[in-house]
């Protein structure tokens, strides 16, 4: 039998969910994992015609690779009714990957690579990029006023049992670093009579060397017309967490027991207001 090309592959549509939550929309859609090849090499060799994803992403990104699940077309997105939204897309959240080793990145893998001498995988560490595609995006703010805030988000109110109206979980990419770790980024939404909470987490964990997580909060209180926005960034050595596997290797527990290395607290707002 005749191999099939990817523009011979018929996927399933993408699965749209909608919420609408007082004056916010929460929108997830949700679709298959970009092909490794050209969909349309004609019409993508014509620059008057829209690209297919992966000759897009490879146009949009000065990256020299890409993660090995990457999902181009899943999308988060909160809209105010005035327009303004915050969403969270693979392409924004790969924008904000370092085309550069910074030193400690560099550190970091030169670690790994003497850790793991014997893999393939470890050639990637030389080309100058963070290979761990770490991110530092906090969703993409359309239309939305960003201000400096000091009320926070309530996590202990939070865990406070509560009928959940509304749920998806969303994911933009993942890499499994050759079966040396974990590098992954997904998006999380559930709304509560109480008010809607998100949460954007990158999570690496590249074995012997190090965790990571860098985290993007938001919350809204029912009837509120602002967004509370909380980002951190956590990291340990392996060698420092006294810790079992299992617990480091989940990123819904491992975050709780990494040191917070940066926070950033603002507040997203319609224009108007």
């Amino acid at each position: 039998m005749a191999e099939m090309s990817l523009s011979e592959i018929v996927f399933p549509p993408p699965k749209y969910q909608e919420y609408v939550f007082g004056c916010w929309t929460i929108k997830a859609v949700k679709s298959h994992i970009m092909g490794s090849s050209c969909e349309a090499p004609t019409k993508c060799d014509d620059s008057t015609e829209q690209p297919c994803n992966l000759c897009r992403y490879e146009r949009e990104l000065r990256l020299p690779s890409l993660p090995d699940m990457v999902f181009a077309s899943n999308l988060l997105q909160i809209t105010h009714r005035s327009g303004g939204s915050i969403s969270f897309n693979c392409l924004d959240a790969l924008k904000c990957v370092n085309d550069r080793e910074d030193t400690i990145q560099v550190a970091h893998a030169e670690a790994w690579k003497e850790a793991r001498a014997d893999c393939e995988y470890a050639k990637k560490v030389v080309k100058p990029y963070d290979w761990t595609f770490s991110t530092n995006f906090r969703g993409t703010v359309d239309g939305l006023k960003v201000s400096d805030s000091t009320e926070r988000i309530d996590l202990q109110k939070l865990k406070i049992p509560e009928e959940i109206v509304f749920y998806d979980e969303v994911f933009l990419y993942e890499d499994e670093l050759d079966d040396n770790g974990s590098t992954r980024c997904v998006v999380k939404v559930r709304v509560m009579p109480s008010g809607f909470f998100a949460v954007f987490r990158h999570y690496l964990r590249v074995d012997h060397v190090i965790v990571r997580v860098n985290d993007t909060r938001l919350y809204s209180p029912s009837g509120a017309s602002y967004i509370i926005r909380e980002t951190s960034s956590r990291e340990a050595p392996i060698s420092k967490l006294n810790i079992p596997p299992p617990i480091y290797k989940n990123p819904d527990q491992v975050w709780q027991h990494l040191p917070l290395v940066s926070e950033t607290v603002d507040k997203l707002s319609p224009e108007d207001l």
